[in-house]
């Protein structure tokens, strides 16, 4: 470690290296390179990963709290919009509580509808996790 490497630019700039360059340093045979087994390294980590990961994909993009805000918010907001429209129409046409109640339905209906669509999807993407760590056991 005493002399100092260099790099082949600075030796054509005929600077003083001690006689050695970056390039026969690297190649030095006796030491072995830093990337031997880079690749298969890597490639065993991202397996131990995607094997702890394996079923918590779903649970990461579908958690408890996660999923109960999404399927509250829906329903809040379909029972809002039919509201407001009913009140809107309500106050205009001087119809007063007649489209408050029917608009209220027709929210509560929509916000019925999203629930069960986004627990389908839901029940999809689990069914498609569960396969998928079958065929990684199946595999193996």
């Amino acid at each position: 470690m005493g002399r100092p490497v260099c790099s082949p630019r600075l030796v054509r700039r005929s600077v003083h290296c001690g006689g050695r360059t970056g390039d026969s340093a690297m190649n030095d045979p006796e030491k072995p390179s830093p990337l031997d087994g880079l690749g298969k390294r890597i490639k065993a980590a991202r397996e131990r990963r995607e094997d702890r990961e394996g079923s918590g994909r779903q649970s990461r993009s579908y958690s408890g709290l996660g999923l109960g805000l999404r399927i509250t918010t829906e329903m809040v907001s379909a029972l809002a919009v039919g509201v407001g429209i009913g009140l809107v129409l309500d106050t205009w046409l001087g119809t007063q509580p007649w489209f408050l109640i029917v608009f209220f339905v027709l929210g509560a209906a929509a916000a019925f509808v999203n629930l069960i669509r986004v627990a389908n999807q839901v029940d999809a993407a689990r069914r498609r996790d569960e396969e998928g760590a079958e065929r990684r056991d199946d595999g193996a």
